[in-house]
């Protein structure tokens, strides 16, 4: 099964069970969504400056909805604020995180779309008015046309869902080969490893997606720099889209960057590269 979206320069290693066959191809498609961090893509929150600030951020709202905002009551607050301290980021963006937190709650939901040509797309968004938002989609997909909202989930069927690990190709400061990822990976019962060249050399690990904050934090214990830990949809059947609709796509992507709500949007469009 190959994952669509974005196209990774590098090797991409399948690892099958516990057992030791290995599988090295170039140039495989990346695993999720190839508007990964999209908030950061089109610069819609001057805080979100880096993938390790929006990790952070991340558990930061998680950390929020165990324990409140009291820095003295949370101890897993206090001590996101201190690896903000150690990772050298600004304190500000953590307090105006938590202040925009606690002024206008959003709610992260996911919406399941069908487009022309046997497209589907899973949007992820978070709102503080789900119907205002439910509206907004519909005006994008009236612009365009050949857009529709599924209501009987179906299109998940089209999917399946996945934990991504990236990590820094040094460990403690030296530099790890492939071959001692595809080790560690294989002792994490990770599916897949992956050598990515996107805005610097990294690793990219597939996991279970319930393994996914397990593993981080393993990876992080061992010595790898984490850049981001999630969850996320690969398509198993992507499809190839004629021109003129592919033109469609193109223009839905590009009012779904300009909203400020959307984070995250995964399709099972097929890559033209070769």
């Amino acid at each position: 099964m190959i994952p669509v979206c974005a196209r990774i320069v590098g090797t991409s290693t399948t690892i099958y069970g516990s057992v030791r066959a290995i599988a090295t191809t170039p140039a495989m498609f990346k695993g999720h969504s190839k508007w990964q961090n999209i908030k950061a893509t089109k610069g819609k929150n001057d805080m979100i400056k880096s993938q390790t600030t929006n990790l952070l951020l991340r558990k930061v709202r998680g950390a929020v909805s165990r324990g409140g905002f009291d820095l003295k009551l949370n101890r897993e607050l206090a001590g996101l604020e201190q690896d903000f301290r150690s990772n050298g980021l600004s304190l500000d963006t953590f307090k105006n995180f938590l202040q925009k937190i606690k002024d206008k709650p959003e709610i992260e939901y996911s919406f399941d779309v069908i487009g022309p040509s046997g497209t589907f797309f899973i949007i992820q968004a978070e709102t503080s008015n789900k119907k205002a938002f439910e509206s907004d989609l519909r005006k994008y997909f009236n612009k365009v046309g050949g857009f529709r909202l599924a209501t009987d989930g179906g299109v998940r069927n089209w999917f399946e869902e996945k934990g991504f690990i990236q990590i820094d190709t040094k460990r403690s400061g030296k530099e790890v080969k492939l071959e001692e990822i595809e080790e560690i990976a294989i002792e994490k019962e990770c599916e897949e490893v992956t050598e990515v060249d996107e805005d610097g050399r990294k690793f990219e690990l597939v996991c279970d997606a319930k393994e996914v904050n397990k593993i981080e934090g393993q990876l992080s214990k061992e010595g790898f720099t984490v850049f981001s830990a999630e969850a996320g949809f690969r398509a198993l059947h992507p499809v190839t889209v004629p021109l003129a609709d592919s033109t469609k796509i193109e223009t839905f992507y590009e009012l779904l960057q300009e909203d400020e709500q959307v984070r995250q949007i995964y399709d099972n469009v097929a890559s033209d590269e070769k």
